[in-house]
């Protein structure tokens, strides 16, 4: 998220934010292309991601279209929002199952109305109904066990879909 706190051509190079953001994106997806050349798996990798996109890779597609292309504070809610919950949910299905998904629920919906309270002039019934549905959104994308999308992708981008496309409803509605 330290991202949003430079300024707008941080490098003196001519080079703005969104472009730095493309470049290193594009470096990382050569990287990645490159290890599943060769085959290789590395420290947190699991074996099926040995022929296939790693979840970082899928987190680093969402988090380059979530910079460029939706609004920071919803940006800020779904990245935090998934980096807590994400991992959560991962422990809690291994060591603590009686607590999924009621804990990861609460956990997303605390992040995502804090965000909203410190970062947004969201007015409050606004936040809550925005958090809510959203918190429902980003656990229901988490669970099923996908092939080909990782859930570091869906967690990332249908919680912004959804917020930026209802928040602008309620704008246009004049409801928010």
């Amino acid at each position: 998220m330290v991202y949003y706190l430079f300024p707008k051509d941080m490098w003196g190079l001519g080079i703005s934010n969104k472009e730095f953001i493309i470049i290193i994106f594009t470096l990382l997806m050569i990287f990645e292309a490159v290890r599943l050349g060769t085959g290789r798996l590395f420290f947190g990798l699991r074996n099926y991601e040995k022929k296939q996109l790693s979840a970082y890779a899928w987190a680093a597609i969402a988090i380059t279209i979530a910079f460029l292309f939706f609004p920071p504070i919803f940006v800020i809610c779904a990245v935090v929002g998934m980096g807590w919950t994400d991992p959560l949910i991962g422990e809690l299905r291994k060591h603590w199952k009686e607590a999924y998904p009621v804990l990861p629920i609460v956990v997303y919906f605390l992040i995502i109305m804090g965000c909203l309270q410190l970062f947004s002039g969201i007015p409050l019934l606004v936040q809550l109904f925005l958090a809510s549905l959203t918190t429902v959104i980003a656990i229901l994308v988490e669970y099923p066990r996908l092939n080909y999308v990782d859930d570091d992708f869906l967690m990332l981008i249908i919680p912004l879909i959804v917020l930026t496309g209802v928040y602008e409803c309620l704008i246009f509605t004049g409801l928010a």
